[in-house]
């Protein structure tokens, strides 16, 4: 009946079968620098997160839950003295090399001077603290043993081997730190008499690190350090203010609750709550991945390739959703497995709290999707009232509903905490990438449903957790391939920018 009009001229690329596109699109990905930087870093991470669960596991039950809260104190006033380090430092010294290798020496002794002269007053400042202000004479040697990491974190060179595209050593020499950590772990700490003992291996491993990052630099990347003028420190730490200043209130928001509960509940129930806290805070780790892969591609794209840079950023925040689902899932219906097998009996208080948290991690994914890619596009002062308001849920509620509900205040403090920043970063992301993709939640939210419903029905059936877990996983990969299928006929059909 109705007639193709042949004076309708049809896009060369809209005549593509869809299909063909995809795979097309596939290929590409396949033989570029990023896919294989993401394979390698992805695979590392895996091996070092399989590594982590030791670490997380036996020391909270060969410790028990006061010791380990002991440690989750000290651990707590570490980061906040992490604060003079001036974190934001990393940050803009990644973004400065990926848009400038030439610049990397000049940049490498500059970052380090800097965090070198902050670490030394942020470990004083915390000796003092626990000298004056802590009473119990285990817990102030728990402090100072375990700050002594403030002197070693100072020296990292991950931040400069990333911004100059060498992900996979930094990936590398983590997952060799850690299997040593695990080594030393299982033969050092065998009862709660080893404390100090456990929190000298922190330290350890950061110096490991620190070293083993250096010398990858000098000698496989050919980058030492290159004496500047006072007046250029002077000029980097005035350019990594804004950045230092986000990542200091997200260090409050991000410990202030532990403080809360160590002083209104007592170091047992912090051990407890920080049972949960740490599995939100592994299965919380992707981002970071992916902030490492993706980051310095965004960086460098945001200020020679405008168009390329917002695609790219559009896929970090599907990549960031699509995981977030599938992780939350698991939590909070695999919360009892998790528990007893990493934890024990003595954990078993954690299962509910688990299970709350679980929904944090569905923001968390969300803010750091959408917020590092404000950073990759230089907009560092959307953070400060992104990560303000976050920190000021964190230390209102917590002093709010710590005290009313106990534990539970704490645990909806943090699931709440992420989604108020995400939607403090919305007005910023839709202004700078052009769209806040609502879209990309639908099918890994359904996904995340069926995944938690099947895993609960599973349990019912007596299937052990070792067959279930494979099996919502190959579940889960139909809403993975799905989602990715829409967000490439989103960027086929999009019409090109100008």
């Amino acid at each position: 009946m109705f007639e193709r009009d042949s004076s309708i001229a049809v896009p060369e690329q809209a005549r593509v079968p869809r299909s063909a596109a995809v795979r097309k699109s596939f290929q590409e990905l396949r033989k570029s620098a990023l896919f294989g930087n993401f394979l390698s870093v992805g695979l590392a991470t895996v091996v070092s997160r399989a590594l982590g669960l030791i670490t997380l596991g036996y020391p909270a039950r060969t410790l028990g839950p006061e010791c380990f809260g002991m440690v989750g104190y000290a651990a707590s006033l570490v980061a906040y003295a992490s604060i003079l380090q001036s974190p934001g430092l990393l940050l803009w010294g990644t973004r400065a090399v990926a848009r400038d290798a030439s610049s990397a020496r000049e940049t490498l002794f500059s970052v380090y001077s800097i965090r070198v002269v902050l670490s030394l007053l942020g470990y004083v400042a915390l000796v003092l603290f626990a000298v004056t202000l802590v009473g119990s004479h285990l817990q102030r040697s728990v402090i100072v043993v375990s700050g002594t990491v403030l002197l070693f974190t100072a020296l990292s060179a991950d931040w400069a081997l990333n911004g100059i595209g060498s992900v996979q050593i930094p990936a590398w020499i983590s997952v060799g730190t850690t299997a040593l950590n695990v080594c030393a772990l299982l033969t050092l700490v065998r009862s709660p008499s080893d404390l100090l003992v456990y929190c000298t291996l922190a330290p350890a491993v950061a110096l490991t690190a620190s070293g083993a990052g250096y010398l990858a630099l000098a000698r496989f990347r050919r980058v030492s350090v290159r004496v500047v003028r006072p007046r250029h420190l002077w000029k980097v730490a005035c350019q990594s203010a804004p950045l230092g200043l986000v990542s200091a209130l997200v260090v409050v928001l991000h410990y202030s609750n532990n403080l809360i509960i160590y002083a209104r509940l007592g170091s047992h129930d912090l051990g407890v709550f920080l049972a949960s806290y740490r599995l939100i805070e592994l299965a919380t780790m992707v981002p970071s991945l992916l902030g490492t892969v993706f980051f310095p591609r965004l960086m460098k794209a945001a200020v020679s390739d405008l168009a390329a840079a917002k695609g790219g950023a559009r896929l970090f925040a599907q990549v960031h959703m699509v995981a977030a689902f599938f992780f939350a899932a698991v939590l909070f219906a695999e919360a009892p497995s998790i528990v007893r097998i990493l934890y024990g009996v003595k954990y078993q208080e954690t299962v509910p709290l688990l299970r709350v948290m679980a929904f944090s991690v569905i923001f968390n994914y969300a803010i750091c999707g959408y917020t590092n890619c404000l950073i990759s596009f230089g907009r560092d002062r959307v953070m400060i009232a992104v990560v303000s308001a976050s920190a000021l849920v964190s230390v209102g509620g917590g002093l709010l509903l710590v005290p009313l509900l106990g534990l539970w205040g704490a645990a909806l403090v943090i699931t709440c905490l992420d989604c108020v920043g995400w939607l403090v970063s919305l007005p910023a992301y839709r202004a700078t990438i052009g769209s806040l993709q609502f879209g990309v939640w639908l099918w890994p939210a359904v996904g995340g449903l069926l995944v938690a419903t099947s895993s609960i029905i599973l349990q019912h059936t007596g299937l052990p957790v070792w067959g279930r877990v494979p099996l919502i996983t190959l579940g889960y990969g139909l809403f993975l391939i799905v989602s990715i299928r829409d967000y490439r006929r989103h960027e086929l059909t999009q019409p090109p920018m100008r």
